[in-house]
């Protein structure tokens, strides 16, 4: 989960880092704002992908007046596909020295990344100027320790402020551990002019894995960087937590206008199974994982709420390679299959293609040869020797025939 700049201060502020003044402003609070005599101000639109200061989101305003206006025009627009619902406004600081800060894993340790040069992209930066970037792994058991950080500002040649910048970078280690952080960063970290070294931007990505642990935090879920969480993907990441045993509704999404249930497994299979769905010409209506042997109950709760899409559905895909440990019985019969019973009015005559191996694979497949044959679920079973792509051009075949039915006799029985 990625959170917002004000989300990160918020926790930088907690973990004893200086960050700038401000407050968080959205479109009921813009008529309230209070007076404030310190001019000028930073207004900097909230949204979670970096870069924004190219696209005209971060601005100065002068006065009350100015600022009002610029507030407003920031909440009217879209950035990167994402809606500006708020922005921070914050005292504009006058800036001596910009350096960057970040803790991150880099070979599966924990990493501490440091530049005298801050503000920029300290990826281009470590390309062409590499020796101004210092990159030191952490030992995990240790932790970072007051000598480590005072070796990694003496190879970025820094020779004043060192105490601070220990005290900061120490600090940030623990914020990043204490959060189950994936990354925590500042840039820039500023020395002010008048001494102070404070955090003005952060980039803070949370472990959804480890979001369990963290009961103080109150975040709203989202999903990505482009809208707000949906109520069924909602619903879904719930059903997820339900426990601990693989993964059912962690990634879900939501699409408008389209009209399949993709239930996938595995992640490249499933970004295959995606693109040969395109290619074929059909449109997803929900897009869902269920992997690492989840229980039947996940698979069955996800089922039921994907199926609970308020768009016409035409056919549900059920689509995976071969599973090394996912009893592919237990989700396919216990958990979707009967997810699918459960649903009042389901038109059996919509098609369900089937593309799984693995685990009591053979098992699954005969009793649905029975479910297909005695309760008439319109159900069309693949194996591996069926590619991702024939199984997405089957489903299409067999939506085209539904559709087609449909439209003749909207009431008729199905024919496979």
């Amino acid at each position: 989960m990625r959170l917002y700049e004000h989300e990160g201060k918020t926790l930088f502020r907690k973990a004893g880092i200086r960050v700038p003044d401000g407050q968080v402003i959205d479109i009921d609070t813009v008529p309230s704002l209070i007076e404030d005599s310190t001019w000028p101000k930073i207004i900097k639109a909230q949204v979670l992908k970096g870069g924004r200061g190219k696209e005209g989101a971060i601005s100065v305003a002068e006065n009350k007046r100015e600022l009002s206006s610029k507030i407003k025009s920031l909440l009217s627009t879209t950035i990167f596909s994402e809606e500006v619902n708020c922005v921070l406004v914050e005292e504009k600081l006058s800036i001596e020295k910009e350096f960057f800060l970040s803790v991150t894993y880099k070979n599966d340790l924990p990493a501490i990344i440091f530049s005298r040069h801050g503000g920029v992209d300290v990826e281009e930066l470590s390309r062409k100027k590499p020796s101004t970037v210092v990159i030191e792994s952490i030992d995990i058991q240790t932790g970072l320790e007051s000598k480590h950080a005072h070796k990694i500002l003496a190879l970025a040649g820094i020779k004043s402020g060192v105490e601070e910048l220990t005290d900061i970078m120490l600090k940030l280690y623990k914020c990043f551990f204490t959060n189950d952080a994936l990354i925590a960063e500042i840039n820039p970290l500023v020395l002010t002019t008048g001494g102070q070294y404070v955090a003005v931007d952060s980039k803070i990505e949370l472990d959804d894995e480890a979001l369990f642990r963290q009961k103080t935090l109150t975040l709203p879920d989202r999903r990505d960087f482009a809208r707000k969480t949906t109520q069924l993907e909602m619903l879904a990441l719930k059903n997820d937590q339900m426990d601990t045993r693989g993964a059912a509704g962690r990634m879900f999404y939501e699409i408008p206008g389209g009209n399949i249930i993709v239930l996938a497994s595995g992640g490249g299979t499933s970004s295959e199974a995606l693109d040969s769905l395109y290619m074929h010409g059909g449109h997803p209506a929900i897009f869902t994982e269920y992997s690492g042997n989840p229980t039947a109950e996940k698979v069955k709760g996800l089922t039921k709420i994907a199926l609970k899409y308020p768009g016409n559905i035409c056919g549900i895909w059920i689509v995976g390679g071969r599973a090394n440990f996912t009893d592919i019985y237990e989700t396919l019969v216990n958990g979707i299959l009967n997810g699918i019973r459960e649903i009042e009015g389901f038109d059996r005559r919509i098609p369900i293609v089937i593309r799984r191996a693995g685990l009591r694979d053979m098992e699954a497949f005969s009793s649905l040869r029975l479910i297909r044959k005695n309760e008439k679920y319109n159900i069309f079973l693949r194996g591996m020797e069926t590619s991702i792509s024939d199984s997405a051009q089957l489903l299409i075949h067999h939506i085209n025939n539904y559709k087609k039915m449909m439209r003749k006799a909207p009431n008729g029985n199905a024919h496979e």
